[in-house]
């Protein structure tokens, strides 16, 4: 019985350390692809109740955030006369920009909404990049393609990339689900309202969403695999849209999901915007 015990108590002990080995070797394997957002303070701006950290700029984003507020933010991210423009939560807690713009001298700038579609200006800093990782923008979450470590869309990539070296293998598996696991919805396409964000596990679990949705998901699952994909908006023909851009093979390439899933071919693609 003594010996059984102990076998047992062995057993018991091994299979944990086993176990604990397997999870510091899937982390391991992911950290190396995935880039998780950290304000960590190391450089860090402050001006008129604004606080910019700028300690990961070089992995190809910020994180700002402004004192609570109980009236609407907006943040304007800009390098020259290129600008990108984001909701600012009102928490007090800091949201992740990303740096589409490479290396150089940026400008960050928060509104306070004054009445309707009209705001104030209430902060402003600048702040330099010297350096940034090729591609390193696209490869982190931000606020259009928000993901975290519990999230079920990295869970599913980790599942449906376990055993996948090449990065084409990847983007070839996360293509094949989201275009045969996901539906068009055309309902909420027609009343989309202004400032909307996606949300790629809500459309995990629900199972249909618009392209900006299916672009954000793609993006996802795509960056925690440390390829780097872009989200653009723009249009394709005379629609408005939304599609991916993938990094593979030594150049970025074209993926449109929602023409997959709805079996549309647009002629002509015009990009605008990338996050």
């Amino acid at each position: 019985m003594y010996r059984n015990k102990l076998g047992k108590r062995c057993g018991r002990a091994c299979a944990l350390v086993a176990m604990a080995a397997l999870l510091l070797a899937g982390l391991w394997v992911w950290a190396e692809g995935a880039v998780w957002p950290n304000a960590s303070g190391k450089t860090t701006y402050k001006k008129s109740g604004a606080v910019v950290d700028a300690s990961h700029a070089e992995d190809g984003y910020i994180m700002a955030k402004y004192k609570p507020s109980k009236k609407k933010l907006k943040a304007r991210v800009a390098q020259g006369d290129t600008a990108y423009q984001y909701d600012q939560n009102g928490r007090g807690d800091y949201e992740v920009y990303s740096l589409q713009m490479g290396a150089g001298k940026y400008k960050l700038q928060l509104y306070e909404q004054v009445k309707g579609s009209r705001y104030a200006p209430k902060a402003s800093v600048s702040f330099s990049v010297k350096e940034m990782r090729e591609h390193a923008p696209f490869l982190c979450p931000n606020q259009y393609i928000w993901y975290t470590e519990d999230s079920q869309a990295v869970a599913k990539s980790l599942e449906l990339c376990e055993g996948l070296a090449g990065d084409m293998d990847k983007v070839s598996a996360v293509y094949k689900f989201i275009a045969g696991n996901i539906r068009y919805h055309y309902v909420r396409a027609m009343t989309v309202e202004q400032g909307y964000l996606p949300d790629v596990d809500l459309l995990l679990s629900e199972g249909q969403g618009i392209c900006f949705d299916i672009a954000a998901l793609a993006a996802a699952m795509l960056r925690v695999q440390g390829i780097p994909t872009k989200l653009v908006i723009g249009y394709a023909d005379r629609n408005y849209h939304a599609w991916n851009e993938v990094y593979v093979d030594g150049a970025f390439k074209r993926i449109d999901l929602t023409g997959a899933i709805t079996g549309a071919k647009p002629e002509t693609y015009t990009a605008e915007r990338y996050y």
